[in-house]
């Protein structure tokens, strides 16, 4: 019992657990196997972005533009496709416009020094200001039929969009737990100044982690735009950034950095979801989703304060 209490993602896996049982209890309609579909369907989207928040944390930064990636992306693909263009080359160039963000933004903080949550803010309107250009300041609807697949097809009888995002979990995990890059991430975002001694290439680690994030952004995005079926650049995912950022600290991610798994942050993405979806199915009033969340970002801070304390005092205890 101790070693699984032992494990990261335990405390948010248990509460995740509790939640689901109290809107079992509160709710017949809750534990339908429709309504679980439709709770798995509205994570994919944050899931997939919160796959490159969760990278970007653990160095201890912070990415607000990834609303704004996805309103561009999600306009240019739905341009294109309107336009006739074949809808897996027009997914594809929307991944390289998200690339080419996320390399922006990765470009701007590593090469001028300038803090994350300064560069990212600045690029959000940016990026945005260009969706609203591109689109005419119009929405953009009338996709055709067989766009339709990205956000409500599926294989073998899984939602494709599940699909996408269970595949891109588990690369994402492989890569921070079994390869260098990986390793290089938690190394930094744990410890800035023996990362620099040690030689480790930082400023192009942070550079490839928000392309990362852009590029995970695009994919989100498609699937976004052929979900929703309609895009007003303006407004088009306008609060997911912290969305996202709410549910990665909620999964255990340190703000400070260096502390952080994929899998936890899709636990946090997930009871998120279930929060949203139990106060509405079991008809409380939606304004308690936000003050849920907040409560949950604040104990999940404090949880991650009193872990960096508790091991400082471990490792003063080594030291004497």
């Amino acid at each position: 019992m101790k070693r699984i209490l032992s494990i990261h993602e335990a405390p948010i896996i248990l509460f995740t657990l509790i939640v689901f049982f109290i809107f079992t209890t509160l709710s017949p309609n809750f534990l339908q196997m429709s309504n679980l579909q439709t709770i798995l369907l509205q994570i994919t989207i944050t899931g997939i972005i919160a796959i490159g928040m969760t990278m970007v944390i653990l160095l201890g930064g912070m990415d607000l533009s990834v609303g704004a990636v996805l309103a561009l992306v999600a306009t240019i693909v739905g341009l294109l496709v309107n336009a006739g263009v074949n809808i897996w080359l027009a997914v594809l160039l929307g991944i390289v416009v998200g690339a080419l963000c996320g390399a922006i933004n990765g470009f701007i903080i590593t090469m001028f020094n300038i803090p994350d949550i300064i560069t990212t803010l600045a690029t959000m309107y940016i990026f945005r200001g260009i969706a609203v250009f591109v689109s005419g300041g119009v929405w953009v609807t009338n996709f055709p039929k067989e766009f339709e697949f990205l956000g409500q097809g599926k294989i073998l009888g899984i939602s494709f969009p599940i699909l996408v995002l269970f595949i891109l979990a588990c690369g994402f995990v492989l890569i921070l737990g079994f390869t260098r890059f990986g390793r290089r991430i938690y190394a930094i975002g744990g410890n800035k100044n023996a990362a620099r001694l040690s030689g480790m290439a930082m400023k192009r680690t942070k550079f490839l982690v928000y392309l990362y994030s852009g590029m995970l952004s695009a994919v989100a995005a498609a699937i976004y735009a052929s979900n929703v079926g309609s895009i007003q650049a303006s407004t088009a995912a306008l609060n997911i950034s912290f969305d996202v950022i709410a549910a990665v600290l909620i999964g255990g991610a340190s703000i400070f950095g260096g502390t952080g798994t994929i899998v936890g942050s899709m636990f946090g993405i997930l009871l998120l979801g279930i929060i949203q979806n139990g106060v509405i199915i079991s008809q409380f009033s939606p304004y308690w989703v936000d003050a849920i969340t907040g409560m949950l970002i604040i104990v999940a801070i404090i949880i991650n304060s009193l872990k960096r304390w508790k091991d400082s005092l471990k490792l003063e205890g080594k030291l004497k």
